[in-house]
């Protein structure tokens, strides 16, 4: 089975990581071809090693574009591309249009997070539009939470025979947490999306407190919070970007997201594999990987978020015990085991219609 996965991003994030996973695990009775910009980091140099370049195009980043599309059109129709998938909306654009131009190919697409939170009106009512108008051309639809599933249906961007829930997955590290010092670690892109001016008031608020944050990733806000922190001699360690997170996970005590929304977030889960407990937001995708007063904690406001902290800053013996039950929980659902059978059913299924 040939199939072309479609990202408009090959930069740090969810939906470029997943579709690494899926070249690399994928079976090799499937021939992966891939639509991806040139120039991201960390994942671009990777593809162009791992992908032929009979097998790869390149396309523009975050940017949609008719040459582009028409490229791919040619592209599919030259390699006899069985399934076209996308990930994220801006690879959907691709997809669905491809299958308007009469592609012969089956469309599945993967949101990687679906949210009504958008810096604009004028966002969510495009992202809305847009959406509605492209769902006819979809063969299958993948939401990566149950939670994502009910916006995907309140927003009608599905058709709900046609959709179906598949968790993100990892492999196991086989590494557990330990910390000498109580540490809180963010994974973060610093944008709206992740909301990391909350996690500032949060180190803000908890100063005197004998606790160091760890903030691993880059962004458009990264310098300003960087330069903020300095100024007011917050425990903040801005580590910039990193090829391996785990190694900062590995040495901490607790995960913090402040996320506005999510689709189903690998950091957490990664969080989850190694056996530290959650702060997190109450959102969706978060609210699947964080069972409340059982791995972790979720709070709405930064009162919250303090409070659950310092509960787990004082009580050792809490830590400990959600500490296993993430281990346990990772275990039962956040496999890349699970997630790549579910994945390949889904393809067979979908070329037999």
């Amino acid at each position: 089975m040939k199939i072309l996965f479609i990202t408009v991003r090959s930069d740090f994030g969810g939906g470029p990581r997943h579709v690494d996973q899926l070249i690399k695990e994928l079976p090799s009775n499937y021939e992966v071809f891939l639509a991806y910009p040139k120039d991201g980091i960390p994942y671009a140099q990777n593809w162009d090693s791992l992908i032929s370049s009979e097998n790869r195009i390149y396309i523009p980043y975050r940017k949609f574009s008719i040459r582009t599309l028409f490229s791919l059109y040619k592209f599919i129709k030259k390699n006899k591309i069985d399934i076209v998938h996308s990930h994220g909306n801006g690879a959907g654009i691709y997809s669905r249009l491809l299958k308007i131009l009469g592609t012969k190919a089956k469309v599945v697409h993967t949101f990687h997070g679906i949210t009504t939170n958008y810096s604009s009106k004028f966002k969510f009512y495009l992202n809305k539009l847009t959406g509605i108008f492209l769902r006819p051309f979809t063969d299958k639809f993948i939401l990566v939470s149950n939670g994502e599933l009910n916006l995907a249906r309140q927003m009608h961007f599905v058709n709900n025979k046609k959709a179906n829930v598949i968790y993100n997955g990892i492999d196991s590290s086989n590494i557990k947490a330990k910390s000498d010092h109580f540490k809180v670690i963010t994974l973060s892109r610093f944008d709206f999306q992740k909301n990391m001016d909350l996690a500032y008031q949060i180190a803000k608020s908890l100063k005197d407190e004998n606790i160091e944050f760890i903030w691993v990733g880059n962004g458009d806000d990264w310098e300003r919070l960087k330069k903020q922190s300095e100024a007011e001699h917050l425990n903040i360690r801005f580590t910039g970007f990193s090829n391996h997170p785990i190694d900062y996970l590995a040495c901490s005590t607790v995960y913090l997201s402040t996320s506005r929304f999510e689709g189903l977030p690998y950091a957490l889960i990664e969080a989850a594999s190694i056996g530290l407990p959650i702060v997190a937001t109450d959102v969706v995708g978060n609210n699947e990987v964080v069972e409340n007063n059982k791995n972790g904690f979720l709070f709405n406001t930064l009162e919250e978020a303090n409070g659950f902290l310092k509960q787990l800053l004082h009580d050792k013996d809490l830590v400990s015990q959600m500490s296993e039950e993430s281990i346990k929980f990772y275990n039962q659902n956040f496999t890349t085991e699970k997630m790549v059978s579910s994945l390949c059913d889904l393809y067979a299924s979908t070329c037999a219609t």
